[in-house]
């Protein structure tokens, strides 16, 4: 169950930013990869993933995921990833 709910979400966090999945699953820090893999922690933590399975899946620490959950409002701030947001969030309900 957790790997359907985490690929749903990692797939479509990849159309939408137009990164693919394996970027967004790697070490990579340019700007535009964080965004994108804080959406797929947000996204999956609203659809009822425990932050540790979370981390486990992006290979992150569970630290990094909770950081991430706790700071999408701030986030939302930047417009184009408010957008991004949305557009995801909309085709995830």
């Amino acid at each position: 169950m957790y790997n359907k709910v985490y690929n749903e979400v990692l797939n479509l966090v990849a159309a939408e930013t137009e990164i693919p999945a394996e970027i967004i699953t790697s070490k990579c820090r340019q700007a535009e990869v964080v965004d994108a893999r804080q959406l797929v922690a947000w996204f999956c933590f609203k659809r009822g993933l425990y932050p540790r399975t979370i981390a486990e899946l992006l290979g992150i620490s569970r630290q990094a995921v909770c950081q991430k959950i706790q700071t999408i409002g701030y986030r939302r701030a930047n417009r184009s990833f408010d957008y991004i947001y949305k557009r995801c969030e909309e085709r995830l309900r």
